[in-house]
């Protein structure tokens, strides 16, 4: 098979998991053989196998003991992957999830046979409102002042600052260009009047364009900075502690290869746009004419349309790799299944590996056409912005150019979208899939499919406008009349507090059960660093 060089030690290490394994000591001793390199070379299939398993087992009526020991089994591998990467915090999350299936096999006994697995109580959703708004503040500013202590989270603020440079850069350029054609047309005269104030577009655009030498700066130092944080974790995960570098099993080349595989299209994105950014910012110094920059900028932007479907390419293979494992995996438990001296117990076991393998194979394909999605949205924001930006340089009418740049926009808000649209489309598929297999659920659990798509669906729409019109909204309604934009904004805390109070309504209302399952940043990988580091010069 095309990819059974990629996971055939994952597969038969599962299928020897499955032979020899009784017990949680059992699967604690076998995690406990497997050295970093086994650990690294398929810490994607051992993340994902965990994912796939610990959904179903949480859901379904499977009730068999050896498939919770092996998400615990998994759970274990996970932690000391991150503990020997250098991510103690994730590491401990996982610990605290093996202590959490183990506590639920203990009170086994008390579980009806078909009742979904509920797991720990969270405490925290019985808190009121406020109590739990203090608690998210407070949190998100602790998370804010230790962001410098944790390259993950500084590579994050980092790229998050990027998109937003961006995004200033067309939202401002949109609004300036529009209050010059606006007094151009005498308009700003009749606005003025209306709120009985003297509208100096002049005085605005140049209040706008303050800050403009200082995000010229940050164009280049955004990308450069980010490039270096990567090649330091590159280095430093490759080269191991002296404790690793002493280990028999110890390969430097397998480590370079793993790293260079996770962080290679961000690195290479950052070389790339910090060049261009540099020599089309500041072409007085390479001796570039000023007409040529903006071309340069264009062809670069088609770059970050490709550079998409190269990183889609990529996960396209890691989805094929994973999903021809389980297939494997289904194809021999199949045919041990035609076995005829199979005695009864095994025949059951193995007829529930082939039911749980087969919903794995179909909440992998879901999650795949999620992301594909996501990536393919990116695309079309990427090839939107090339776009807008190149017919900003041949159009000469003001309102022309204003409208490009405003498409420009759109598409920025687009690449900050991306992820609640990648959760709209999970949700429909998911939906879609309740709706295939009906017979096979509850009317509960196919309402709540619906809810859940429902919920998406209005998220994803509401972070769109929010992300297109809001802060120009907010930048135009400050430089007419600030005494409006107090009141403006007063509205938006007060919806943005009732969406918090919905929010926590919603939590308390599932709050029986923990959702135990880790959301998984792709640290080492840098998975959506990509997508926040599209950039431009401008």
């Amino acid at each position: 098979m095309a990819f059974e060089e990629y996971y055939e030690e994952f597969a038969d290490d599962k299928h020897q998991f499955f032979a020899n394994v009784r017990s949680f000591a059992d699967a604690e001793e076998r995690a406990q053989t497997h050295h970093y390199g086994f650990l690294a070379s398929n810490e994607k299939l051992i993340r994902k196998e965990y994912e796939l398993l610990f959904e179903r087992l949480k859901k379904d009526e499977i009730n068999r003991e050896i498939f919770w020991f092996y998400c615990y089994y998994c759970c274990i591998m996970l932690q000391n992957f991150h503990r020997a990467y250098g991510q103690d915090g994730k590491a401990d999350e996982f610990l605290k999830l093996r202590l959490e299936i183990k506590k639920r096999l203990q009170k086994r006994g008390d579980t009806k046979p078909n009742e979904p697995t509920k797991l720990k109580k969270d405490k925290a959703s019985e808190d009121s409102f406020f109590d739990y708004l203090g608690k998210t503040i407070s949190k998100n500013l602790i998370e804010l002042l230790t962001a410098p202590t944790k390259v993950s989270k500084i590579r994050d603020l980092v790229s998050t600052g990027n998109i937003y440079r961006i995004y200033w850069f067309f939202c401002r350029t949109s609004i300036t260009k529009s209050f010059l054609l606006a007094r151009d047309l005498e308009l700003l005269d009749r606005l003025g009047s209306i709120f009985g104030r003297k509208i100096d577009a002049d005085r605005i655009v140049d209040i706008l364009e303050t800050p403009n030498a200082t995000l010229k700066v940050l164009s280049v130092g955004f990308f450069a900075f980010r490039f270096i944080l990567n090649a330091a974790m590159l280095i430093k995960h490759t080269y191991g502690s002296k404790a690793e570098r002493s280990d028999k099993d110890y390969d430097w080349w397998m480590r370079l290869k793993s790293e260079l595989y996770k962080r290679h299209p961000v690195m290479i994105n950052d070389v790339v746009w910090g060049s261009v950014n540099f020599i089309t910012n500041y072409n007085s110094l390479v001796g570039i004419p000023d007409p040529v920059t903006g071309w340069i900028v264009v062809g670069f932007l088609f770059f970050d349309f490709c550079w998409f479907i190269y990183q889609r390419h990529l996960a396209q293979n890691e989805y094929r790799t994973k999903k021809s494992q389980l297939e494997r995996d289904l194809a021999f438990y199949l045919r041990e299944l035609q076995n005829e001296d199979l005695d009864d117990e095994k025949r059951k076991e193995y007829a529930q590996h082939c039911q749980l393998l087969k919903k794995q194979i179909d909440q992998l394909d879901i999650g795949w056409q999620a992301l594909s999605s996501e990536f393919w949205f990116n695309s079309a924001a990427a090839m939107l912005l090339a776009v807008g930006f190149s017919a900003s340089m041949i159009f000469t009418a003001p309102a022309m150019v204003i409208a490009c740049y405003a498409i420009c926009t759109f598409a920025v808000a687009m690449y900050l979208s991306a992820g609640a649209y990648k959760k709209y489309q999970e949700k429909s598929l998911q939906l879609e899939y309740a709706n295939i297999h009906k017979s096979e659920i509850t009317q509960e659990e196919l309402a709540a499919a619906t809810q859940a798509y429902v919920q998406a669906r209005n998220e994803f729409i509401i972070t769109m406008a929010k992300n297109v019109l809001m802060p120009t909204l907010f930048i135009v309604t400050y430089a007419i009349c600030w005494e409006a934009a107090l009141v403006l904004t007063a509205a938006y805390i007060g919806y943005q507090l009732y969406s918090a109070y919905t929010k926590h309504l919603e939590e308390n209302a599932k709050g029986e059960t923990v959702d135990s399952n880790i959301e998984m940043e792709d640290a080492p990988a840098e998975s959506q660093s990509l997508l926040l580091g599209t950039g431009s010069s401008l």
